[in-house]
């Protein structure tokens, strides 16, 4: 009896051992989920080359892999203008999983969207030869970037929008990276998934940015050893010359002054500006002088390479006062300005092409055997109204600014101008959030930036002088003042205020 229950428990053993055996077995042997190979989608996203099959809309079910690497290529705060088409210059958030790798430190951008002006143009780890091929500027360029996207690995790339991200597969590609193993996932400004990791924080009213949480690859470049296509191009600076020897501006005036570094391709363009007397003119890094108060002032420009000099004496004398404006109620022409916005009517058509799968759902796509996007009739119909309602919108607007020049009316004008975008600090926004917390009604036009709206330009405003300010104030019908973003130092919404406080009563 002893015997056979003895040889029964070791059988139940053998059975749990070998069951135990297959289920560590089908452990061991389980693969991730099998990807489809990358296949560009249609309409305007597939210009950026972002995938029709993994994207915003898919990527939750491809995170966490272990044969893969997760990059996000923006910069933690980019230079270039990105709010100028819908997007954001901040790395508010990014996607669980993924890791920052700035691509204007890998490579330099070109290319972007002219409302958004340039990016960073630092250092990189590669250049372009004669032949524009990409060279490793440094000798240790290809270890870092074979480190950061791994050859043997699956690699999973976004950005904002989708245009980084595409310029990083190009690129890996042309360096020999396999471009089935890359996939270009979109833009983190279109994900809505469960995995957001907000790093934007509001609270009482203040924002702030929590970088130091961000999984973040910065490259330390002066650790590096430049290689020899990076000593062909470095060019040392020979001399530096200003373009004036004395200036005189009014007080709460500005002036650019600018230099120009000698010889014009030396490798290290980069020059600070210096005043002898704040209290008299302050100069920022860009050359752009203010004057301060009344008296006299040396500026002073240095260049990195070499510590070359030059002078300029700048005389700031007293400002004139001016005569303050009463603005017109203008609340009608007003409602009818805002109601009647081209850009805002196109935008809506194009929102179609940010998700073709829903595109191709709604019937505004079809699919061929390829897999690529042909748009149907349907499609080409609702372009066509948003056109014609936005050619209607023009003209509406230019019936109220007709108008209010005819009936010689006092208005606010805010123009949001190329010259504007470049500049850290945006004096048409800086209008907008004054004025709107002091309940001032004013005209909004982007038409200098926009590819539909023509109001202005078609308009019987005075237009060439009206673009040479981003914000201007109309008297009686005619141009009273403008704020010039390309001559007065607007730093924050507190200068726009001052600007503004001259010519109209403001709180």
């Amino acid at each position: 009896m002893e015997k056979t229950i003895t040889t029964k428990l070791l059988v139940l053993c053998l059975i749990l051992v070998f069951i135990t055996g297959i289920m560590l077995t089908a452990c061991g042997d389980s693969q991730p989920k099998e990807l489809p190979k990358p296949e560009i989608t249609g309409g305007a996203r597939g210009e950026m080359g972002i995938d029709k099959n993994i994207n915003e809309a898919t990527i939750d079910q491809y995170l966490g892999r272990e044969d893969a690497v997760y990059r996000d290529m923006r910069m933690l705060e980019d230079p270039a203008q990105y709010e100028n088409i819908g997007g954001d210059r901040f790395l508010s958030g990014y996607i669980e999983g993924f890791e920052v790798v700035p691509l204007p430190y890998i490579m330099p951008v070109n290319g972007l969207p002219m409302a958004v002006g340039e990016t960073y143009s630092g250092d990189t780890l590669f250049g372009y030869n004669d032949d524009w091929d990409f060279v490793p500027l440094y000798e240790e360029s290809m270890s870092i970037l074979e480190e950061l996207f791994p050859k043997d690995k699956v690699i999973f790339l976004m950005c904002g929008g989708g245009g980084y991200a595409g310029m990083t597969k190009n690129f890996l590609v042309s360096l020999g990276w396999d471009p089935d193993k890359i996939y270009n996932v979109g833009g983190y400004w279109f994900y809505n998934g469960e995995h957001n990791v907000q790093v934007k924080k509001e609270e009482n009213g203040e924002v702030t940015y929590d970088f130091d949480s961000v999984p973040y690859h910065d490259i330390d470049f002066k650790s590096l050893t430049k290689s020899k296509a990076k000593a062909e191009q470095n060019v040392k600076v020979t001399n530096v010359f200003v373009f004036a020897e004395n200036i005189e501006i009014e007080e709460d005036t500005s002036f650019q002054l600018n230099a120009v570094v000698v010889p014009y391709n030396a490798a290290d363009q980069i020059v600070t500006w210096t005043s002898s007397d704040e209290s008299v003119a302050y100069i920022d890094g860009s050359g752009l002088v203010r004057g301060v108060g009344p008296g006299t002032a040396t500026l002073t420009v240095e260049t990195e390479d070499g510590n070359f000099t030059d002078t300029c004496e700048v005389t700031v004398t007293e400002r004139e006062s001016t005569e303050h404006v009463a603005l017109d109620d203008l609340s009608e022409e007003f409602a009818t300005f805002q109601e009647n916005d081209p850009n805002a009517i196109m935008r809506e058509v194009n929102l179609i092409d940010q998700d073709m799968d829903k595109a191709v759902e709604e019937g505004y796509y079809t699919k061929d055997k390829e897999g690529g996007y042909e748009a149907t009739d349907l499609w080409r119909k609702a372009y066509a109204d948003a056109e014609e309602k936005a050619e209607k919108a023009i003209k509406e607007r230019i019936k109220v600014l007709n108008k209010l020049v005819e009936e010689k009316r006092t208005f606010i004008l805010l123009v949001y101008t190329k010259d504007c975008e470049g500049r850290d600090y945006h004096a048409t926004e800086g209008a907008v959030n004054v004025l709107n917390e002091a309940g001032i009604p004013y005209f909004y036009t982007n038409d200098m930036v926009s590819e539909y709206d023509r109001s202005l330009y078609e308009s019987n405003v005075n237009y060439e002088k009206v673009i040479q300010s981003s914000v201007v104030i109309f008297k009686e019908g005619e141009i009273y003042a403008g704020l010039n973003p390309d001559a007065d130092s607007m730093k924050s919404d507190e200068d726009v205020k001052n600007w503004l406080s001259k010519y109209i009563d403001i709180e």
